[in-house]
């Protein structure tokens, strides 16, 4: 349960307990509990809040922080002027829903297996970006508030978290391996429930956080049995994406049904124009648009608002293409993953030694499908592959900056593998807000500190501060 709804939760209490009634079981009878709804509604929401909302949040802040995108309007978050971050309340909102779909799952009368999978793999997907995104969080106690009144939760280590988060893919392995069928409507919106489909998500999250904690632990024995089983997403056919259907606003790519005034804020950044250039990429032509002089331009990433509305008069930087990211309601596609970056991951951990494997077959495998995905022919990346800018040589800087590109609007994917590699480079703008600094982390809720003082202070003195700055758990071990 949400610690910010401490509050509530007590006037809540005091209004039933001096106002009780005869009819005192129907007032508190809780709509979200799982004896009232069915696993195939909760999971209609949160399969499609969670895929939409991590793609959102990709595309609107993500691929800033990875200097693919640039704002010529509001750009202080490519300034590091960071208070809360939204992903704290939406995360600790949904979990919530998923513990439901799970109860349900394992009740008797409801048993599902297929459910009990994708629940755990939610969880495990939700508490990962958590840690990520915060570092030590809420977590065996996050939601013990129905069953256990502990309405304030201790903070967690990462390394426990990430033990946890590994256990409930496990476990979301074995139980999605039963294949049980779902009857009827299946709410996910993702596989619609295809258990085969949900396997190999749940492994691809799994290869992605081994590789994530690598630095700390020997993670090579869990990688390769992974790869040995062949249950990861292996075709552009498994991504686990999610279609809009534009029959509504929510139903529509979220850039769509905006003011054009704001998608126009949003440009080509000259970081990345610059790995475009290197590598002749068509991925420019098709995630932006010339400017109306008919050139590419690239706006620098970290100014300040009125350095960045005088470049943007002065130089006309380059937009994103209207007609996919504005003009359609359903050409653009959200999703959690896809095999572009688990080749990358595979490529990774084999040039590492951590599984074995053809690095550069893996690498040409992500290039392909990421490039493939955006409707680039055969031909066209048969040419791409061959160019000496591009063809695999053993770099880890090469095979990383592919990487990121290929994670255009994957939530915060490429800062993570930036802060646990430090490829590609990347440097703060020019009017940066944090010095030298390229931030690590998201700062806890405000809200934190007032609603949960002791705990939030003791994760503070465990991390060693609550700034931007402060490096978690993973990306401070010495394996490489």
């Amino acid at each position: 349960m949400k610690t910010s709804n401490i509050l509530q939760i007590l006037v809540l209490a005091c209004i039933l307990f001096t106002a009780c009634t005869d009819n005192f079981d129907e007032i508190n009878s809780n709509p979200n509990a799982p004896e009232g709804v069915s696993a195939n509604l909760l999971t209609s929401t949160v399969t499609s809040e969670i895929t939409r909302t991590l793609t959102q949040e990709g595309y609107s802040d993500g691929n800033s922080i990875t200097q693919l995108m640039a704002k010529n309007n509001f750009p202080g978050f490519a300034q590091f002027d960071w208070g809360d971050q939204g992903m704290w309340n939406f995360f600790y909102g949904i979990l919530p829903e998923i513990d439901d779909i799970l109860q349900i799952s394992r009740n008797e009368e409801t048993q599902n297996s297929t459910y009990e999978g994708i629940a755990l793999t939610l969880r495990a997907l939700c508490f990962a970006n958590l840690t990520d995104l915060y570092g030590n969080v809420p977590y065996s106690e996050a939601l013990a508030g129905d069953t256990e009144n502990i309405f304030t939760p201790v903070y967690d280590s990462q390394e426990m978290i990430y033990n946890g988060v590994l256990q409930d893919l496990a476990d979301a392995d074995a139980a999605l391996a039963v294949n049980q069928s779902i009857t009827g409507t299946t709410g996910d919106v993702i596989y619609n429930g295809n258990p085969t489909q949900w396997r190999k998500l749940a492994n691809s999250l799994r290869l992605r956080y081994l590789l994530r904690i690598s630095k700390q632990r020997d993670v090579s024995q869990e990688m390769q049995a992974v790869v040995s089983t062949g249950n990861y997403i292996q075709t552009n056919a498994d991504n686990a994406t999610l279609t809009y259907s534009g029959t509504s606003n929510t139903d529509s790519w979220p850039e769509s049904t905006g003011r054009i005034g704001g998608f126009d804020e949003k440009s080509l950044c000259d970081t990345a124009l610059e790995y475009f250039n290197t590598f002749n990429d068509p991925r420019l032509d098709i995630w932006f648009d010339r400017n109306s002089e008919g050139n590419w331009v690239g706006m620098p990433i970290g100014l300040n608002q009125d350095n960045a509305r005088a470049f943007d008069d002065a130089n006309s930087p380059s937009r994103l293409d209207v007609e996919l990211f504005y003009n359609s309601a359903t050409q653009a596609e959200a999703y959690i993953i896809k095999n572009s970056e688990v080749q990358f991951i595979l490529a990774e951990a084999s040039e590492r030694g951590i599984i074995t494997g053809d690095a550069a077959a893996y690498y040409n495998a992500g290039v392909r499908a990421s490039l493939s995905y955006w409707g680039v022919a055969d031909t066209v990346i048969d040419s791409y592959l061959a160019q000496p800018a591009v063809a695999y040589n053993g770099s880890l800087e090469l095979l990383l900056t592919q990487k990121t590109i290929a994670l255009w609007n994957v939530d915060y994917q490429g800062w993570m593998n930036y802060r646990r590699t430090g490829l590609p480079a990347l440097e703060p703008g020019p009017d940066t807000l944090n010095g030298a600094l390229y931030p690590v982390r998201f700062l806890y809720p405000s809200s934190e500190q007032t609603l949960n003082t002791a705990n939030y202070q003791a994760a503070v003195s465990a991390m060693g501060g609550d700034t931007i700055n402060v490096k978690g758990w993973w990306e401070t071990g010495n394996r490489y």
